[in-house]
């Protein structure tokens, strides 16, 4: 029988991940805060996507990181399984984390608990929080042909749209509770999960490929789950502000690639095409309006 205030699970092991493309200015306050409250036994990789920027070595050093550089950018998901595989222990789960991250309280352990206390839980998320306190849309729906498309066309210039509110279950972020994918910012997956879905998919070079790893874990049989009980501080996409350009063209890349897969088989071809179209035809128009924001720049 367990003592008064004794830890049930006193021997879960967590390692976090991230991924670092030219992130030096937001890289040093996510370990520092990291450290400040898990400590510095906890196991910590760093991954580096542009190791020409020497300063991303020299912080991870400084926080004890385990520091990987790879030859080019194979992309985000690519760059979490290189961390995964850089790991000479064996841990019970993998937190993977946005650079831009930083944190508010002990995260590691709460997290770690939670998901090795639910057997058909896959993986489990924070509560993440914008600049201005707001709650970032983190635990979302899979994206369906109804969903995907009018948040695609509509999350802009229609605030509070149904299709987007659907999507991003924007109403509901104050429960636990399962979702249809957690965001990539801050995920953490069982070990035994992640090694059974094949780790990220490294099709995806940016963005889907949290969608496309709650959406698989979801098909093997567990759940995505959300815990607002604890929070972190997100402060948006730093690295990909300086290359809208090249964003957006992967973004509708992956949104193509995933709603593909989603609505495989040859029954769904006319679908499958209406999506694509709309999908290419919306990712045309967001890149017009970029090159007119440059120009008036």
């Amino acid at each position: 029988m367990l003592a008064s205030g004794q830890d049930p699970l006193p021997h879960l092991r967590s390692a976090v991940i991230t991924v670092s493309y030219g992130s030096g200015e937001v890289l040093r306050e996510f370990l520092k805060t990291l450290r400040a409250f898990q400590g510095t036994e906890q196991t910590v990789v760093v991954v580096d996507n542009k190791p020409d920027e020497q300063n991303v070595r020299e912080i991870a050093s400084t926080f004890g990181a385990i520091y990987v550089p790879l030859a080019s950018n194979p992309g985000y998901g690519a760059g979490m399984n290189a961390g995964v595989r850089a790991l000479e222990e064996s841990f019970d789960s993998y937190f993977f984390c946005n650079p831009d991250v930083s944190f508010l309280e002990p995260t590691v352990g709460p997290l770690a608990h939670r998901l090795a206390s639910l057997p058909t839980a896959g993986s489990i998320g924070p509560r993440l929080l914008n600049d201005d306190g707001s709650v970032y849309p983190s635990a979302r729906n899979i994206p369906s042909l109804s969903t995907g498309v009018g948040h695609a066309l509509f999350s802009k210039i229609w605030v509070g749209n149904p299709w987007t509110r659907r999507y991003q279950d924007a109403s509901n972020y104050s429960m636990l509770r399962t979702a249809g994918s957690l965001s990539g910012a801050a995920i953490m997956v069982k070990r035994e999960v992640f090694e059974r879905i094949g780790g990220w998919d490294e099709a995806y070079f940016m963005h889907f490929e949290d969608i496309d790893l709650g959406y698989r874990i979801g098909l093997a049989g567990f759940t995505n789950l959300f815990d607002p009980t604890i929070s972190v501080h997100h402060s948006g996409a730093h690295s990909t502000k300086k290359h809208a350009v090249v964003v957006e063209r992967a973004m509708t890349e992956s949104a193509i690639r995933f709603m593909s897969k989603r609505y495989s088989g040859f029954w769904r071809a006319p679908v499958r095409f209406a999506i694509i179209a709309g999908l290419r035809i919306r990712g045309r128009l967001k890149l017009r309006a970029l090159a007119r924001d440059r120009t008036s720049a």
